[in-house]
């Protein structure tokens, strides 16, 4: 009954920081992006190392705002790497209210905002909801210009498929799948995933996840086309693929850019 709308996905917070960079010796920039009529605000983290490998564009989950994701990706610029960081309309301080679409164009803009300020051939790297937003950025950006490869973190490829898979687990909402098709939109959902190709594409699952289930990924992985790699992180619940094992994925994340370094289209 809580899936009853597409708009219960989102879960934004505009008032307060969670983890202030200054703690964790970051510093980074604040970034205003024009997108329609809202104000999309993201910090940017600098490389540490000059000239920069590259420049990763981080969709965030549905939860909070980004002082409460920035640092799953903090360790990249000790690695060499830039990137951004956006919240959503209706995430901290970004104007308006999120809604599937409005989160893809706001994604869009600032993919285009890279490329014209900081990186012609950007990363663009998606964990739980914002791996959705990150394979429709890509696949409506792919023809525009170049996107250099694709990351996905414990994502999922419809709303409608997840929001009907989470009320199958009981039997009191069993009976109510077929609302997801009439009460859940899928605007914002990639259309054709096989469409993402030629773009390299790495898809990381915990198969401890409990909040977007293995199966998702599994899923998601059989739709793309090549070239695509699949990592399984088994001792990962959600959100937690970077900070198990010793940070042995994050070297993993790391090799898959490095082996793509092509300007791909």
């Amino acid at each position: 009954m809580l899936l009853g709308c597409t708009h219960l996905f989102y879960y934004p917070n505009k008032d307060r920081t969670y983890f202030n960079p200054a703690d964790f010796a970051l510093s980074p920039e604040d970034v205003w992006i024009k997108s329609g009529e809202e104000k999309i605000h993201g910090w940017w983290f600098a490389s540490h190392e000059t000239p920069a490998k590259g420049t990763v564009l981080f969709f965030h989950g549905n939860a909070e705002n980004l002082s409460s994701h920035y640092m799953s990706m903090g360790w990249l610029p000790d690695s060499g790497y830039n990137y951004l960081i956006i919240d959503y309309p209706g995430y901290g301080k970004s104007t308006g209210e999120p809604t599937p679409l409005g989160c893809v164009q706001a994604g869009r803009d600032a993919l285009n905002w890279i490329r014209k300020e900081k990186d012609p051939n950007p990363i663009i790297y998606g964990q739980s909801l914002g791996g959705n937003v990150a394979l429709r950025v890509a696949e409506e950006e792919k023809a525009t210009g170049k996107i250099r490869a694709l990351v996905l973190d414990s994502t999922f490829p419809s709303y409608q498929k997840i929001a009907r898979g989470k009320l199958s687990k009981s039997w009191v909402t069993w009976i109510l799948q077929p609302l997801t098709y009439v009460l859940i939109s899928d605007s914002g959902s990639p259309k054709d995933l096989k469409s993402i190709s030629p773009i390299p594409t790495l898809v990381f699952h915990g198969q401890l996840d409990q909040v977007v289930e293995p199966e998702y990924g599994d899923m998601l992985f059989t739709q793309l086309n090549e070239p695509k790699k699949f990592i399984s992180v088994p001792e990962a619940q959600h959100g937690q693929v970077f900070w198990v094992a010793q940070g042995k994925y994050r070297q993993d994340f790391l090799q898959f850019l490095s082996d793509n370094k092509g300007e791909n289209k």
